[in-house]
């Protein structure tokens, strides 16, 4: 099995897409941005199950995260000034925002950490219409549809459920964490080569609810993975996050991904995550 994911790699981004925006995060009034606060939270229970990938849930998988850089990600809104995506996107960032338009964006006021799974909360000083998140157990084969901006443009996967087993993250931060599995079946654009850009971008169910969060991919062998259910409640429930739960209001489908992902993005219910350092290179705890 480890040979079968041996070129999983985070999904990361391109540098120059980052200083197209940087400008319009960091503002002309604040000459010395400091990095927003981080806090790191305690997980609770509660969420749907997952089956556990053919051969056994105890899978490992080891993936190295290597030294911070500037890039790009995905985030979308789950609650008022809430908005989730993926902790290798944000972590180690001196400044996090999202983009509102050309050279326009607004910036987290806090970073949010899961201690023990690749996920992050970003208060952000604005509002738009929320998600909400799936109650019921995922089971294999059903559909999965990621929304968001790999390679830094307007993009999205739609993938099958393979089943649930374990990531360790090693590098800049260690953790080991349950994922959920995904096969691909067709991206978006269609020759998009890579998913760089689409890490912390939302997997829905048909209905429209959140059923994980985009951390990894192997383009080689044609999988993505998200985080379990069980690392997103316990975020949510650390910090009191007022979020929905059921079906969403997006009915999604193959055929009607490509009109659905531009709709969303549109709207910024799902929008692009900026990352930038501005202070010499330093090396996160975690």
């Amino acid at each position: 099995m480890g040979r079968l994911f041996n070129a999983l790699t985070y999904v990361v981004a391109f540098v120059a897409v980052v200083y197209g925006v940087g400008s319009g995060l960091l503002g002309d009034s604040e000459p010395d941005p400091r990095r927003p606060p981080v806090e790191r939270v305690v997980p609770a229970p509660q969420y749907p199950s997952v089956p556990p990938l053919r051969g056994g849930s105890r899978q490992v998988v080891t993936i190295d995260v290597g030294e911070k850089e500037n890039s790009i990600g995905t985030g979308f809104s789950i609650g008022p000034g809430w908005w989730l995506t993926a902790r290798h996107v944000v972590d180690g960032c001196d400044v996090v925002g999202i983009v509102t338009g050309p050279r326009r964006g607004v910036r987290a006021h806090r970073v949010h950490l899961h201690p023990d799974a690749d996920l992050a909360l970003l208060e952000i000083p604005t509002e738009r219409k929320i998600f909400p998140f799936a109650t019921t157990s995922l089971q294999r084969n059903q559909a999965g549809y990621s929304v968001g901006y790999p390679q830094g443009q307007p993009g999205a996967v739609y993938a099958t459920l393979m089943g649930q087993l374990r990531m360790r993250s090693v590098g800049r931060y260690r953790i080991e964490e349950p994922v959920v599995a995904w096969a691909e079946k067709r991206r978006i654009p269609n020759d998009l080569p890579a998913l760089g850009g689409l890490s912390g971008g939302p997997m829905f169910d048909v209905t429209g609810a959140v059923v994980g969060v985009l951390v990894a991919a192997s383009d080689r062998r044609g999988r993505v993975m998200t985080t379990a259910p069980s690392s997103m409640a316990a975020l949510i429930a650390a910090h009191n996050v007022d979020v929905q739960r059921g079906g969403g209001d997006v009915a999604f489908s193959g055929r009607d991904l490509p009109a659905i992902g531009k709709r969303l993005r549109g709207s910024l219910r799902v929008a692009k995550v900026v990352c930038q350092l501005t202070g010499p290179r330093r090396r996160p705890q975690g």
